[in-house]
Protein backbone atom coordinates (compact mmCIF):
# COMPACT_ATOMS: atom_id res chain seq x y z
CA UNK A 1 0.00 0.00 0.00
CA UNK A 2 1.23 3.48 -0.87
CA UNK A 3 0.74 6.22 1.69
CA UNK A 4 1.72 9.83 0.92
CA UNK A 5 1.87 11.83 4.16
CA UNK A 6 2.64 15.00 2.23
CA UNK A 7 -0.68 14.95 0.40
CA UNK A 8 -2.56 16.48 3.33
CA UNK A 9 -0.41 19.61 3.12
CA UNK A 10 -1.48 20.49 -0.41
CA UNK A 11 -3.27 23.85 -0.62
CA UNK A 12 -6.84 23.78 -1.80
CA UNK A 13 -7.51 25.58 -5.07
CA UNK A 14 -10.56 27.08 -3.31
CA UNK A 15 -8.42 28.73 -0.61
CA UNK A 16 -9.34 32.45 -0.51
CA UNK A 17 -5.68 33.29 -0.79
CA UNK A 18 -5.60 31.32 -4.01
CA UNK A 19 -2.71 29.21 -5.21
CA UNK A 20 -0.46 32.26 -5.56
CA UNK A 21 1.34 34.09 -2.79
CA UNK A 22 2.88 37.57 -2.62
CA UNK A 23 4.41 38.86 -5.86
CA UNK A 24 2.51 36.25 -7.90
CA UNK A 25 4.64 33.33 -6.70
CA UNK A 26 3.05 30.04 -7.74
CA UNK A 27 3.89 26.89 -5.82
CA UNK A 28 6.96 28.56 -4.28
CA UNK A 29 8.48 29.72 -7.59
CA UNK A 30 8.51 33.09 -9.31
CA UNK A 31 6.27 33.44 -12.38
CA UNK A 32 9.33 33.86 -14.64
CA UNK A 33 12.38 31.64 -14.15
CA UNK A 34 14.83 34.56 -14.21
CA UNK A 35 12.77 37.43 -12.80
CA UNK A 36 12.83 38.51 -9.15
CA UNK A 37 9.46 38.82 -7.36
CA UNK A 38 7.99 42.27 -7.89
CA UNK A 39 10.31 43.14 -10.80
CA UNK A 40 9.42 43.73 -14.41
CA UNK A 41 9.68 40.82 -16.80
CA UNK A 42 12.65 42.37 -18.59
CA UNK A 43 14.72 42.74 -15.40
CA UNK A 44 16.51 39.45 -15.68
CA UNK A 45 18.43 37.96 -12.79
CA UNK A 46 22.10 37.00 -13.22
CA UNK A 47 22.84 33.64 -14.83
CA UNK A 48 23.87 32.15 -11.49
CA UNK A 49 20.31 32.62 -10.21
CA UNK A 50 18.69 31.10 -13.29
CA UNK A 51 21.09 28.17 -13.03
CA UNK A 52 20.05 27.56 -9.42
CA UNK A 53 16.41 27.85 -10.42
CA UNK A 54 16.83 25.28 -13.18
CA UNK A 55 18.65 22.97 -10.77
CA UNK A 56 15.77 23.26 -8.28
CA UNK A 57 13.17 22.60 -10.95
CA UNK A 58 15.14 19.64 -12.29
CA UNK A 59 15.56 18.25 -8.77
CA UNK A 60 11.84 18.63 -8.08
CA UNK A 61 10.94 16.93 -11.37
CA UNK A 62 13.29 14.03 -10.61
CA UNK A 63 11.81 13.68 -7.13
CA UNK A 64 8.28 13.54 -8.53
CA UNK A 65 9.37 10.90 -11.06
CA UNK A 66 10.88 8.78 -8.28
CA UNK A 67 7.71 9.04 -6.21
CA UNK A 68 5.75 7.93 -9.25
CA UNK A 69 8.09 4.97 -9.66
CA UNK A 70 7.72 4.00 -6.00
CA UNK A 71 3.93 4.23 -6.34
CA UNK A 72 4.09 1.84 -9.31
CA UNK A 73 6.16 -0.61 -7.26
CA UNK A 74 3.67 -0.43 -4.41
CA UNK A 75 0.63 -0.98 -6.62
CA UNK A 76 2.00 -3.54 -9.08
CA UNK A 77 4.31 -5.51 -6.77
CA UNK A 78 2.29 -5.18 -3.54
CA UNK A 79 5.11 -3.59 -1.54
CA UNK A 80 4.09 -1.48 1.49
CA UNK A 81 5.81 1.91 1.34
CA UNK A 82 5.45 5.33 2.99
CA UNK A 83 7.27 8.12 1.12
CA UNK A 84 8.84 10.83 3.26
CA UNK A 85 11.13 13.79 2.73
CA UNK A 86 14.15 11.63 3.58
CA UNK A 87 13.23 8.61 1.49
CA UNK A 88 10.96 5.59 1.29
CA UNK A 89 9.89 4.09 4.60
CA UNK A 90 9.31 0.33 4.60
CA UNK A 91 6.98 -0.11 7.59
CA UNK A 92 8.28 -3.57 8.49
CA UNK A 93 8.45 -4.45 11.28
CA UNK A 94 11.09 -3.30 11.78
CA UNK A 95 10.67 -0.07 9.83
CA UNK A 96 13.57 1.04 7.64
CA UNK A 97 14.10 4.12 5.47
CA UNK A 98 15.71 3.88 2.04
CA UNK A 99 17.07 7.27 0.97
CA UNK A 100 15.92 8.95 -2.24
CA UNK A 101 19.48 9.03 -3.54
CA UNK A 102 19.64 5.25 -3.26
CA UNK A 103 16.25 4.89 -4.94
CA UNK A 104 17.44 7.17 -7.75
CA UNK A 105 20.60 5.11 -8.23
CA UNK A 106 18.54 1.92 -8.43
CA UNK A 107 16.05 3.41 -10.90
CA UNK A 108 18.85 4.70 -13.11
CA UNK A 109 18.27 7.11 -15.99
CA UNK A 110 15.02 5.31 -16.82
CA UNK A 111 13.58 6.45 -13.48
CA UNK A 112 13.89 10.17 -14.22
CA UNK A 113 11.54 10.31 -17.19
CA UNK A 114 7.86 11.23 -17.20
CA UNK A 115 6.83 7.60 -17.68
CA UNK A 116 7.69 4.75 -15.30
CA UNK A 117 9.55 2.11 -17.27
CA UNK A 118 9.41 -1.58 -16.41
CA UNK A 119 13.18 -1.60 -15.89
CA UNK A 120 13.13 1.26 -13.35
CA UNK A 121 10.18 -0.27 -11.53
CA UNK A 122 11.78 -3.73 -11.32
CA UNK A 123 15.11 -2.35 -10.14
CA UNK A 124 13.50 -0.23 -7.42
CA UNK A 125 11.30 -3.16 -6.39
CA UNK A 126 14.34 -5.40 -5.95
CA UNK A 127 16.16 -2.71 -3.97
CA UNK A 128 13.22 -2.28 -1.58
CA UNK A 129 12.69 -6.02 -1.19
CA UNK A 130 16.35 -6.58 -0.37
CA UNK A 131 16.28 -3.78 2.22
CA UNK A 132 13.14 -5.26 3.78
CA UNK A 133 14.80 -8.68 3.80
CA UNK A 134 17.90 -7.34 5.56
CA UNK A 135 15.81 -5.42 8.13
CA UNK A 136 13.67 -8.47 8.90
CA UNK A 137 16.67 -10.77 9.44
CA UNK A 138 18.58 -8.29 11.57
CA UNK A 139 21.89 -9.72 12.77
CA UNK A 140 21.41 -12.84 10.63
CA UNK A 141 21.27 -10.80 7.40
CA UNK A 142 25.03 -10.69 6.87
CA UNK A 143 25.38 -14.46 6.85
CA UNK A 144 22.36 -14.92 4.60
CA UNK A 145 23.67 -12.41 2.05
CA UNK A 146 27.07 -14.08 2.14
CA UNK A 147 25.62 -17.54 1.45
CA UNK A 148 23.52 -16.16 -1.43
CA UNK A 149 26.36 -14.14 -3.00
CA UNK A 150 27.41 -15.06 -6.54
CA UNK A 151 29.38 -13.56 -9.41
CA UNK A 152 27.23 -11.63 -11.88
CA UNK A 153 28.45 -11.06 -15.45
CA UNK A 154 26.71 -8.42 -17.57
CA UNK A 155 27.44 -6.57 -20.81
CA UNK A 156 28.27 -2.88 -20.32
CA UNK A 157 25.05 -0.88 -20.48
CA UNK A 158 22.85 -3.84 -19.55
CA UNK A 159 19.53 -2.95 -17.90
CA UNK A 160 20.59 -4.67 -14.65
CA UNK A 161 24.09 -3.14 -14.56
CA UNK A 162 24.59 -0.92 -11.48
CA UNK A 163 27.36 1.24 -12.94
CA UNK A 164 31.13 1.46 -12.79
CA UNK A 165 31.30 1.40 -9.00
CA UNK A 166 29.70 -2.05 -8.98
CA UNK A 167 32.25 -3.62 -11.36
CA UNK A 168 34.95 -5.82 -9.78
CA UNK A 169 36.54 -7.19 -12.95
CA UNK A 170 36.38 -6.76 -16.73
CA UNK A 171 36.94 -9.81 -18.90
CA UNK A 172 39.33 -9.47 -21.80
CA UNK A 173 37.42 -8.83 -25.00
CA UNK A 174 35.18 -6.17 -23.44
CA UNK A 175 31.88 -8.05 -23.69
CA UNK A 176 31.35 -8.76 -19.99
CA UNK A 177 31.88 -6.97 -16.68
CA UNK A 178 31.77 -8.84 -13.38
CA UNK A 179 30.33 -7.80 -10.05
CA UNK A 180 28.61 -9.23 -6.97
CA UNK A 181 24.99 -10.32 -6.81
CA UNK A 182 22.70 -12.44 -4.65
CA UNK A 183 20.92 -15.58 -5.79
CA UNK A 184 17.29 -16.35 -5.05
CA UNK A 185 16.45 -13.51 -2.63
CA UNK A 186 14.05 -11.37 -4.69
CA UNK A 187 11.14 -13.72 -5.27
CA UNK A 188 12.50 -15.57 -8.30
CA UNK A 189 12.33 -19.38 -8.27
CA UNK A 190 15.18 -21.04 -6.42
CA UNK A 191 17.57 -23.64 -7.78
CA UNK A 192 20.23 -23.06 -10.39
CA UNK A 193 17.76 -21.27 -12.68
CA UNK A 194 16.89 -18.53 -10.17
CA UNK A 195 17.90 -15.01 -11.14
CA UNK A 196 20.99 -13.45 -9.58
CA UNK A 197 20.29 -9.85 -8.60
CA UNK A 198 23.19 -7.38 -8.52
CA UNK A 199 23.86 -6.35 -4.92
CA UNK A 200 23.37 -2.65 -4.20
CA UNK A 201 26.06 -1.11 -2.02
CA UNK A 202 23.41 0.36 0.29
CA UNK A 203 21.95 -3.07 1.00
CA UNK A 204 25.38 -4.46 1.92
CA UNK A 205 25.97 -1.41 4.14
CA UNK A 206 22.62 -1.92 5.88
CA UNK A 207 23.60 -5.53 6.59
CA UNK A 208 26.95 -4.42 7.97
CA UNK A 209 29.08 -6.34 5.47
CA UNK A 210 32.08 -5.39 3.34
CA UNK A 211 31.14 -7.29 0.20
CA UNK A 212 34.46 -6.54 -1.51
CA UNK A 213 36.10 -9.08 0.80
CA UNK A 214 33.91 -11.80 -0.71
CA UNK A 215 35.31 -11.38 -4.20
CA UNK A 216 38.26 -13.85 -4.11
CA UNK A 217 36.02 -16.63 -2.80
CA UNK A 218 33.22 -15.82 -5.29
CA UNK A 219 35.73 -15.80 -8.14
CA UNK A 220 36.98 -19.26 -7.16
CA UNK A 221 33.39 -20.48 -6.89
CA UNK A 222 32.47 -19.42 -10.42
CA UNK A 223 35.70 -20.96 -11.72
CA UNK A 224 34.72 -24.28 -10.13
CA UNK A 225 31.16 -24.07 -11.45
CA UNK A 226 32.52 -23.36 -14.95
CA UNK A 227 34.75 -26.44 -14.71
CA UNK A 228 31.72 -28.48 -13.65
CA UNK A 229 29.70 -27.09 -16.57
CA UNK A 230 32.53 -28.03 -18.96
CA UNK A 231 32.60 -31.57 -17.55
CA UNK A 232 28.85 -31.89 -18.06
CA UNK A 233 29.09 -30.65 -21.62
CA UNK A 234 31.87 -33.12 -22.34
CA UNK A 235 29.76 -35.94 -20.96
CA UNK A 236 26.26 -35.19 -22.26
CA UNK A 237 26.39 -31.91 -24.19
CA UNK A 238 25.22 -33.25 -27.53
CA UNK A 239 22.31 -30.79 -27.61
CA UNK A 240 24.73 -27.87 -27.48
CA UNK A 241 23.03 -26.04 -24.59
CA UNK A 242 24.73 -24.42 -21.58
CA UNK A 243 22.68 -24.12 -18.40
CA UNK A 244 23.26 -22.45 -15.01
CA UNK A 245 25.29 -24.36 -12.43
CA UNK A 246 25.56 -23.72 -8.71
CA UNK A 247 23.60 -20.48 -8.83
CA UNK A 248 25.81 -19.07 -11.60
CA UNK A 249 24.01 -18.17 -14.82
CA UNK A 250 25.49 -18.73 -18.27
CA UNK A 251 27.09 -15.30 -18.63
CA UNK A 252 28.78 -15.74 -15.26
CA UNK A 253 30.02 -19.22 -16.21
CA UNK A 254 31.85 -17.69 -19.17
CA UNK A 255 34.11 -16.00 -16.60
CA UNK A 256 35.55 -19.46 -15.88
CA UNK A 257 38.78 -20.25 -17.80
CA UNK A 258 37.92 -23.97 -17.73
CA UNK A 259 34.64 -23.47 -19.58
CA UNK A 260 36.17 -21.02 -22.05
CA UNK A 261 38.97 -23.49 -22.86
CA UNK A 262 36.45 -26.28 -23.36
CA UNK A 263 34.30 -24.20 -25.70
CA UNK A 264 37.23 -22.72 -27.65
CA UNK A 265 38.81 -26.14 -28.25
CA UNK A 266 35.57 -27.75 -29.34
CA UNK A 267 35.98 -27.30 -33.09
CA UNK A 268 39.78 -27.08 -33.24
CA UNK A 269 39.89 -23.39 -34.24
CA UNK A 270 40.58 -21.94 -30.81
CA UNK A 271 37.42 -19.82 -30.97
CA UNK A 272 33.75 -20.66 -30.56
CA UNK A 273 30.69 -18.52 -31.24
CA UNK A 274 28.24 -18.85 -28.35
CA UNK A 275 24.69 -17.47 -28.40
CA UNK A 276 23.51 -16.25 -24.99
CA UNK A 277 20.40 -14.13 -25.68
CA UNK A 278 19.14 -14.75 -22.13
CA UNK A 279 21.23 -15.09 -19.00
CA UNK A 280 19.97 -18.58 -18.15
CA UNK A 281 20.58 -20.33 -21.49
CA UNK A 282 23.40 -20.49 -24.00
CA UNK A 283 23.85 -22.33 -27.30
CA UNK A 284 27.34 -23.17 -28.58
CA UNK A 285 26.54 -25.32 -31.61
CA UNK A 286 25.29 -22.54 -33.86
CA UNK A 287 25.14 -24.84 -36.88
CA UNK A 288 21.86 -26.02 -35.33
CA UNK A 289 20.57 -22.53 -34.54
CA UNK A 290 18.69 -20.26 -36.96
CA UNK A 291 20.79 -17.09 -37.39
CA UNK A 292 17.73 -14.93 -36.66
CA UNK A 293 17.06 -16.77 -33.41
CA UNK A 294 19.60 -14.92 -31.27
CA UNK A 295 18.27 -11.42 -31.95
CA UNK A 296 14.64 -12.54 -31.76
CA UNK A 297 15.16 -14.37 -28.45
CA UNK A 298 17.04 -11.40 -27.00
CA UNK A 299 14.24 -8.99 -27.98
CA UNK A 300 11.55 -11.28 -26.56
CA UNK A 301 13.29 -11.70 -23.19
CA UNK A 302 12.62 -9.43 -20.22
CA UNK A 303 15.23 -6.65 -20.23
CA UNK A 304 16.71 -7.60 -16.86
CA UNK A 305 17.06 -11.24 -17.95
CA UNK A 306 18.61 -10.53 -21.34
CA UNK A 307 22.08 -11.71 -22.23
CA UNK A 308 23.99 -10.57 -25.32
CA UNK A 309 22.15 -9.33 -28.43
CA UNK A 310 24.61 -11.06 -30.78
CA UNK A 311 26.76 -14.19 -30.50
CA UNK A 312 29.78 -13.99 -28.21
CA UNK A 313 33.18 -14.99 -29.57
CA UNK A 314 34.85 -17.09 -26.89
CA UNK A 315 38.54 -18.00 -26.74
CA UNK A 316 40.53 -19.42 -23.85
CA UNK A 317 41.30 -15.89 -22.65
CA UNK A 318 38.62 -13.56 -24.04
CA UNK A 319 34.91 -13.05 -24.52
CA UNK A 320 34.06 -10.55 -27.26
CA UNK A 321 30.80 -9.47 -28.86
CA UNK A 322 30.56 -10.35 -32.55
CA UNK A 323 29.95 -7.56 -35.03
CA UNK A 324 26.43 -6.97 -36.18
Amino acid sequence: MYRDPGARHAQSPHDPAGPTGPHGVVGGHAPWPNVAPGADADEALPDRHTSRYRDRVRSTADHVALRRCVLAVSVLADVDVVPSDLGVILPGPPAVTVGWDEVAAAAGPAGAGPDVTAVARRRVEELLRLHAFVAELGDAAAGRLRSAARVVALPPGHADHLGRGWVRERLLGGALELGIGVHGLTGDPGGDGGRVTPLHAGVALAAGVAEARWWPHLRRHVDRMGALAAARLGRDGLEGVIRPVGGCDVLALLASPALRRHLAAGDGSGMRAVAVPMRRRGWYDLSRVDPAFVGAAWSATDELDRGAPRPLLVTADEVALSRG
